[in-house]
């Protein structure tokens, strides 16, 4: 599932790079044929650089959302979560060995 997001994540990046370099070219076409200035294409380029970065934002904010409320509802462990465990597991085992080691070293001696 990790997998899919990434990949979109990836092609959605190929794309804004793809996108940028064709607003680049209309822009440059638009001032060669004297339909807008050289400011006035800058000034529009980077408005719709600008705008697409927060629409870009915005939608892995949502998606990060999205996916915690997924694995919220999907029951999973978190990997800090088992290092804990494990770690009190770890402590757990270590007391139940120094209870049970003069147990067995009093039977030995019977």
């Amino acid at each position: 599932m990790f997998e899919i997001f990434k990949k979109s994540l990836f092609a959605g990046l190929g794309l804004a790079v793809v996108t940028k370099t064709k607003l680049e070219n209309v822009l440059e076409k638009l001032v060669e044929e004297g339909k807008m200035s050289r400011e006035e294409a800058e000034k529009m380029g980077q408005e719709l650089l600008d705008s697409g970065e927060k629409q870009w934002t915005d939608f892995e904010t949502r998606l990060q959302e999205t996916v915690k409320g997924l694995l919220a509802n999907m029951d999973i462990c978190k990997a800090s979560d088992m290092k804990k465990l494990e770690k009190k597991m770890k402590a757990l085992d270590m007391r139940l060995k120094a209870i049970e080691e003069p147990k067995e070293k009093k039977a030995a001696d019977k």
